[in-house]
């Protein structure tokens, strides 16, 4: 299934959205017109790539992008504002591997001030955007600053900022507010925002080509925008994404990279779901692939390579889950969404839609790590918690929320039956596979769930405009908040836009629990370890009560599964190099571009 880890879901959702069909060439700083027959720079379109300068990926491109410009709600897959870091590079990189942040186009942060809420980032000197021009603390905070002008998706960030300067051209300074303090969010936004010349947006301003409403720049298509990046969109259409190298790259110099990464060309192939992909991944026509592919280990004789060299094959980092619209009527009951949680068969779902890539869910919001599981008192818990499948007790929380059963065996009350639908894109084949074995599951209990698989468009745009009984996804995802960033995405509401209006933030079922909220943003700031299991305890016992969402597995961040016939020396477990699995484009993981190296023929 081809899908990505969230936080403000639309910085990474909205970028693999299918939209008009563009294929188009690059110059800057003038706009490039859609071409077919133009690439990069103006060069004549390549349309032979060879096979040792060539890096094929897949699942992350679903279709056309409609720009090229990191805040554009369908730029292209490799662009996204988040930790994508090919075209446009963030200041630091977060590493899942380590905990940390890595020094990206910034060098240092620290914290300090009043309360410590001043944080404090030096820039790397050398650093370049494309072209050649310095980046500068200006630059910065003039990201900083689109994200207050327009609605995008860093604009939740000013939530919890007060300002951000700029002191000389290398140091930029962001102080937090002092009534809404977040230390988890400024590391985010040192990590996630992707950094942008503030040359180009004032250009943008100054001809008129942008304008000033609050939601001009998710349309903007900026197919001539550049970044600091090791690549430059080159071409893209509705069957591939293309990057080419930028062979004057910052990143040469020895305060950063010390070289080019080594493929020339990044090429994301457009498969219609993950049948295509699986193949195209049998045969050497994809390098790298970003979905999940069952029995992965029968693909090891072609070649094929994972992570982790036995089950579950990947590092486990985000819980996909099902999402209920708590303002459905019958979905609003936490009793109706508890009988669910305590019927699904979460071993069927291990073995049957996941071919054992994961550990059994366990009945918490937590990850199955030792780390995770360390900030919560699982004794405390157990009163909460149900044992295998609870047929016996689900039907008797619903029995005593008043659900009587009709002659055709659905459940109902004041004129409402549990009857819903279940939804999440055609073709991610485990989590099609999850859906079905939900809606079986739940025929015990007196409740009905149809299964709908439209094309992944309109199933995230079922997503952000509330168009849905039950959808199908995973909230936070690895960064440098994890794990609070799961319980941001699931319990936060202060910041969703009115009820009524496109949701493309986060918290798609609109749950609303005053102490959930209280519980997630206390976590946020305190060091205490005895507290912060105290609070996690309490948000855990929270969590089993009403179920908002429903973990139906653990996953990796990214899927990160190689060929090793055309490329070789990808990052392995053990190898130290601490590289991780994000194929190449997230966070610390583009660090793998500089290490692989063409197999010889």
């Amino acid at each position: 299934m081809k899908r990505i880890g969230i936080f403000f879901c639309v910085s990474l959702i909205l970028m693999m959205a299918a939209g008009t069909v563009f294929a188009t060439g690059v110059r800057e700083p003038a706009p490039a017109a859609p071409s077919a027959t133009s690439g990069a720079a103006g060069q004549p379109l390549v349309t032979h790539f060879p096979r040792n300068e060539t890096l094929y990926l897949s699942g992350l491109q679903w279709g056309a992008p409609s720009g090229n410009q990191p805040f554009n709600q369908n730029a292209h897959a490799l662009a996204g504002n988040g930790q994508r870091q090919l075209v446009y590079e963030t200041l630091f990189v977060y590493n899942m591997l380590t905990g940390s942040l890595e020094p990206q186009l910034a060098t240092s942060f620290s914290f300090g001030g009043t309360g410590n809420r001043v944080l404090t980032v030096q820039l790397n000197p050398n650093a370049k955007f494309r072209g050649g021009a310095a980046v500068t603390a200006a630059d910065v905070v003039n990201v900083f600053q689109l994200g207050k002008d327009y609605q995008i998706s860093i604009s939740p960030y000013w939530d919890y900022i007060e300002s951000v300067t700029a002191q000389g051209n290398t140091t930029v300074i962001l102080t937090g507010k002092a009534d809404n303090y977040n230390r988890q969010m400024m590391l985010r936004a040192i990590s996630e925002v992707s950094i942008t010349p503030k040359a180009y947006w004032d250009a943008k301003k100054s001809n008129r080509e942008l304008g000033n409403g609050r939601s001009d720049l998710l349309g903007f298509p900026g197919w001539d925008c550049y970044g600091s990046g090791p690549y430059t969109f080159y071409f893209a259409d509705d069957t591939k994404l293309v990057l080419i190298r930028d062979e004057s790259y910052w990143g040469v110099h020895s305060s950063h990279r010390g070289k080019l990464p080594t493929p020339k060309y990044v090429i994301n192939n457009v498969y219609s779901d993950n049948a295509a992909g699986d193949n195209a991944l049998r045969t050497g026509n994809l390098d790298i692939i970003q979905q999940f592919t069952a029995q992965v280990e029968t693909y090891f004789q072609y070649g094929v390579a994972t992570y982790l060299p036995q089950a579950p094959y990947h590092i486990p980092a985000v819980i996909p889950s099902i999402w209920f619209n708590t303002q459905k009527p019958g979905l609003n009951d936490p009793a109706v969404r508890r009988a669910i949680a305590m019927v699904i068969d979460y071993a069927r779902i291990g073995s049957a839609a996941m071919s054992g890539q994961t550990a059994l869910k366990e009945p918490h919001m937590m990850l199955a790590t030792t780390a995770e599981k360390a900030l919560i008192d699982e004794a405390a818990l157990r009163p909460y918690q149900w044992t295998g499948i609870d047929t016996a007790g689900a039907n008797k929380l619903l029995d005593d929320a008043g659900w009587v059963r009709g002659t055709d065996g659905i459940r109902a009350k004041g004129g409402v039956r549990l009857a819903f639908q279940i939804s999440c894109p055609f073709g991610w084949s485990d989590w099609n596979a999850s859906c079905e074995i939900v809606a079986d599951s739940v025929r015990t209990i007196g409740i009905s769930i149809e299964t709908y698989f439209p094309e992944m468009q309109i199933a995230y745009d079922n997503r952000f405009t509330g168009n849905f009984d039950i959808t199908m996804w995973s909230a936070g995802g690895s960064n440098a908040s994890s794990p609070w960033s799961r319980a941001y995405d699931m319990f936060v509401y202060s910041y969703l836009p009115p009820a009524g209006t496109p949701n493309n933030i986060g918290n798609f079922g609109r749950y609303q629990n005053p102490r959930a909220q209280e519980l997630t943003m206390l976590i946020a700031n305190e060091s205490d370890a005895a507290k912060l299991k105290e609070y996690w305890t309490a948000l855990n016992i929270l969590y089993l009560q009403e179920m908002p969402q429903i973990g139906l597995m653990y996953r990796p961040d990214m899927f990160h599964i190689v060929n090793t016939t055309n490329w070789t020396n990808y990052p392995r477990a053990g190898d130290g190099t601490n590289i991780p699995p994000t194929c190449f484009i997230d966070g610390a993981g583009i660090k793998g571009l500089f290490q692989i190296t063409p197999v010889r023929r």
